[in-house]
């Protein structure tokens, strides 16, 4: 039998009693400001799991939304960037449910595009192409770790796992990365 988990693990239930507040203004001021700072990595980390441009971008919006509208229902969130990026992550999760249910009913065939350019130099390039043949949990867990820049906590918590396990993910797919660029460099 499955447990339910809480769907928003970083609320405080007793900081959100404390700190409701009703001013939509400031609460639509930090939201601008923070999808000016972190909505291109938001980006990126969605095209990162798989989901195409148009959709990563509705997700990208309707996560950026939801941070408001629990903002403005007085929702205390500890870290608000990871908080973010946890509904961005359920939110690209729902959008490849929703797309295999299509698949399924058209008897059609997805080739995910390429993900978008993690960097301008050739080196950085070749390191994030081979970050997108790395299984999806390993990809998610180095995204969010070195483009993020969010803490193996954070992380375990945005996909639901341990940050043990987000350690683990992330020391192998290294791992895998020095194998196959060491390969390519001989």
């Amino acid at each position: 039998m499955l447990i339910a988990r809480d769907p928003v693990p970083f609320v405080d239930s007793e900081v959100m009693r404390a700190a409701v507040t009703t001013d939509s203004g400031s609460h639509a001021r930090f939201v601008a400001d923070f999808e000016r700072a972190h909505g291109q990595t938001l980006f990126g980390f969605v095209r990162g799991l798989g989901v195409k441009d148009d959709a990563a971008a509705d997700v990208v919006q309707e996560s950026i939304l939801r941070l408001f509208d629990a903002l403005c229902a007085g929702q205390a969130i500890r870290d608000r960037k990871a908080w973010t990026f946890h509904v961005a992550y359920r939110l690209a999760m729902d959008e490849h449910r929703r797309f295999a249910r299509g698949l399924r009913m058209m008897n059609a065939r997805h080739h995910p595009a390429d993900a978008g350019d993690p960097g301008d130099d050739l080196e950085r390039r070749q390191v994030w192409s081979e970050v997108d043949h790395l299984p999806e949990r390993q990809r998610a867990v180095l995204f969010l770790r070195f483009r993020a820049d969010l803490a193996f906590e954070d992380i375990g918590v945005t996909l639901g796992i341990t940050a043990s396990a987000a350690r683990s993910h992330c020391t192998q797919a290294l791992a895998t990365l020095r194998t196959r660029l060491g390969e390519e460099a001989d």
